[in-house]
């Protein structure tokens, strides 16, 4: 793909039930992570980039998260509110009508990552073939994975399908990180369902792609994983 891509949508509307109490008073992007509210980070990594507009998912706790995103600097917002949360696929189904009809990095908000020469985004954006790709997902190698829940990842991530793949890397998990095109969410079902639905059909076109990670990667979706976060983020 030649270009930049002009759009990112940052998943942060769910309960982040696995951060209780905090999450009871506080909505999951804002929880703190090294004296910064968690979602900042892929915020910082979207500005660094130059991306024109973020669309932001809001629903637990939204008038917090809101007046937060009402004072970001250097981005142009548009917020996305679902009643109640639509889960990730949901979320984005909903989003539609913001996303245009060109490819978006799509970010879930409770993660933290570093590059190691050149940024990841930069890296998806170059990779993008828009003729054979749907989705193109940034995966880590699971032995440098900070905070990683147990998911189907190996379903997706496959040496067919991974631009780059290490044998001496693998296994590989999903990031939170990748770009999507917005036509395959025109006949996605309204209402609450994961986007894994959407990457099992692309991925039964051939259309699914992955590519690693090179730098440090956090998943902070519990206390446990926000501590050892704030370890790696201070060494």
């Amino acid at each position: 793909m030649h270009g930049k891509i002009k759009t990112a949508m940052v998943l942060a509307a769910g309960y982040g039930t696995r951060l209780k109490p905090l999450t009871e008073r506080m909505p999951k992007p804002l929880v703190p992570v090294a004296g910064k509210p968690m979602i900042e980070y892929a915020l910082d990594q979207l500005r660094a980039y130059g991306i024109a507009e973020v669309i932001i998912n809001v629903s637990h706790l939204k008038d917090q998260l809101t007046a937060y995103i009402a004072n970001v600097r250097g981005l142009r917002i548009k917020i996305s509110e679902e009643t109640e949360p639509l889960e990730t696929g949901g979320g984005l189904k909903k989003a539609l009508p913001l996303l245009g009809n060109e490819p978006i990095f799509t970010l879930n908000s409770d993660i933290i990552w570093r590059d190691e020469k050149e940024s990841a985004l930069d890296r998806l954006t170059r990779q993008w073939d828009d003729a054979k790709m749907d989705v193109l997902l940034l995966v880590q190698s699971k032995a440098r994975a900070i905070g990683y829940n147990q998911g189907e990842d190996h379903l997706f991530i496959t040496p067919g399908n991974t631009i780059g793949w290490n044998e001496r890397e693998a296994p590989y998990i999903i990031t939170g990180i990748g770009i999507l095109h917005p036509r395959i969410l025109v006949n996605a079902p309204d209402g609450k369902f994961t986007v894994k639905i959407l990457w099992h059909q692309a991925l039964a076109h051939d259309r699914l792609f992955c590519l690693p990670h090179h730098g440090q990667w956090f998943q902070t979706g519990t206390l446990a994983d926000i501590r050892q976060a704030e370890r790696h983020l201070a060494g």
